[in-house]
C-alpha cells in the first residue's frame, strides 16, 4: 500500500508535535511488557516484580482453565452467532444478580457505549457523577439527552422528576475505579423510591461480596440497569447488563454495539461460566476473606481509618514526580502504574495501588516500607485521598 508522501508528512509532523507536548507534560504512555506471570509475581521489561496494580481482585486470572470450545461465534448474535453457551451464561449472570435477564457484551467499554444511548431518550434528564469512568462519559455523549454533571458523590435529590414519559437518570459507579470510594447507598435508594432511574456500573465491586454479589446486592438495592464487568474479580473478560426482561430485550434490539458486533467467542463464554462457578463457590468465599483481610491490613499500614474497596489512591500531584516515584518503586521490584490526566483530574496524578487475594501481609509491609522511604527521600507526604479533584463537565 502506497501513501501520499505529502499527506504522510503532514500526519507525522502533527503527531510528532502532539507526542512532544505529551512528553513535556509528563503524559507519555506505553504498555509495560509483562511476562512469566504467576499471580501477583511476574516480570516487567525483564525485571522480577510483585504487582499492586491489577484488578484481578480474587486472583483468578491465571487459574481458570475452561473446557475446550469452538473458537469463534461466526457472526452477530442477531444473525447466526447466538449460541447455547451465550444463553446459558446470561442465565447464570442473571441468577448471580437476581435479575430477570442479562445481556453479555465482549467488553465494558463496548457495553456502555451502546446501552446508554439505547436506554436514554433525548427527553430524559441525566445526572452523571463528575468522576465517572470514560466509557460512561462517552456513552452519555452518544445519548444526547440533557446532561448535568454532579459533584463527586452528590445525589440528584434537588432535581425534579420530568413529567410524562421522560425520566431522571442517575448514572454512577458503585465503587469508583480511580478513587476507590463508593456511591451513597442511602441516597441511591431514595432516588429510586421517588421514581428516578439508576444506571450503576459495578465494575470494581462485583464479586467482592458474599456469593459473588456486588455492593448493590450486598445492600439490597436494585437499580434500573446494573452493569457488571468480568475482567476484574472474575479474572476473564467481557461485561453484561442485568435488568428486567423487557429492558434486556430492548438492548438486544437497539444497542448498536450489540447489534453490529460478532458475538463473544465461545472460548471466552466457557471461561466466563467457569469463573462464575468459582466466584460463587466456597473457594470464592475464602478468596474474598483473604482479600478483605489484606485490604484492612494495608489500610492500617497507610494510616487510613476505613477502606471501602481494594483501591488505594496514593496521590502525588505532579505528573513527572509521579512517574519518578513509580520508576523508583519498580527498581525495588514493585509494579505500581502511575495514573495521570486525563484518566484523573489535573493535579491529582497518583499511584493507584490495588490489593488482591494474592497479596499477603509480608508483601504489603515490605511495599509500604519502600514507599514510605521513597516519599521521605523526595520530601513528599504519604497521601491517600479518595474523591480528590473534580474534572467538571463533560467536554463537547
Amino acid at each position: 500500500m502506497q501513501y501520499s508522501s505529502a499527506a504522510l508528512t503532514v500526519l507525522e509532523r502533527r503527531i510528532s508535535a502532539g507526542l512532544a507536548r505529551l512528553a513535556s507534560a509528563g503524559l507519555t504512555r506505553r504498555c509495560p511488557a509483562i511476562t512469566e506471570r504467576d499471580g501477583v509475581r511476574y516480570r516487567v521489561d525483564g525485571r522480577a516484580v510483585i504487582g499492586l496494580c491489577s484488578n484481578d481482585y480474587l486472583g483468578l486470572a491465571d487459574e481458570l482453565r475452561p473446557p475446550p470450545a469452538a473458537a469463534g461465534a461466526g457472526g452477530s448474535r442477531l444473525i447466526c452467532g447466538d449460541l447455547a453457551g451465550h444463553r446459558d451464561v446470561e442465565r447464570m449472570l442473571a441468577a448471580l444478580i437476581g435479575s430477570e435477564d442479562a445481556v453479555l457484551f465482549p467488553s465494558g467499554y463496548q457495553l456502555n457505549l451502546g446501552v446508554l444511548p439505547a436506554a436514554i431518550t433525548r427527553d430524559d434528564v441525566v445526572c452523571s457523577d463528575a468522576l465517572n469512568h470514560a466509557s460512561l462519559i462517552d456513552g452519555l455523549r452518544l445519548a444526547r439527552a440533557e446532561l448535568r454533571i454532579l459533584p463527586h458523590l452528590v445525589a440528584p435529590d434537588t432535581i425534579a422528576i420530568p413529567e410524562g414519559d421522560a425520566a431522571l437518570w442517575w448514572v454512577t459507579e458503585s465503587a469508583f475505579s480511580m478513587d476507590g470510594d463508593i456511591v451513597d447507598i442511602v441516597a441511591l435508594r431514595r432516588h429510586l423510591d421517588r421514581g428516578g432511574l439508576a444506571y450503576v456500573d459495578e465494575a470494581h465491586a462485583l464479586g467482592l461480596y458474599a456469593g459473588g454479589r456486588g455492593l448493590l446486592g450486598e445492600r439490597d438495592v436494585v437499580p434500573s440497569i446494573l452493569v457488571g464487568m468480568l475482567g476484574k474479580s472474575f479474572g476473564v473478560a467481557g461485561a453484561f447488563v442485568a435488568a428486567s426482561g423487557p429492558v434486556c430485550a430492548w438492548i438486544r434490539s437497539r444497542a448498536r454495539s450489540f447489534v453490529f458486533s460478532t458475538g463473544p467467542s465461545p472460548l471466552l463464554v466457557a471461561a466466563i461460566a467457569t469463573a462464575i462457578e468459582r466466584v460463587r463457590s466456597a473457594d470464592g468465599d475464602r478468596r474474598r476473606e483473604r482479600l478483605w483481610h489484606a485490604v484492612a491490613h494495608l489500610a492500617t499500614r497507610l494510616g487510613v481509618d476505613h477502606a471501602p474497596s481494594p483501591i488505594f489512591p496514593i496521590v502525588i500531584g505532579d505528573n513527572q514526580t509521579t512517574l519518578e516515584i513509580a520508576a523508583a518503586m519498580l527498581e525495588r521490584s514493585w509494579h505500581v502504574q502511575p495514573i495521570r490526566p486525563p484518566t484523573v483530574p489535573p493535579g491529582t496524578a497518583r499511584l493507584r495501588v490495588t490489593v488482591t487475594a494474592g497479596h499477603d501481609v509480608a508483601m504489603l509491609d515490605a511495599f509500604v516500607d519502600d514507599l514510605q522511604q521513597l516519599l521521605h527521600d523526595a520530601r513528599l507526604p504519604l497521601v491517600v485521598s479518595r474523591g480528590l479533584g473534580d474534572p467538571g463537565a463533560i467536554a463537547p
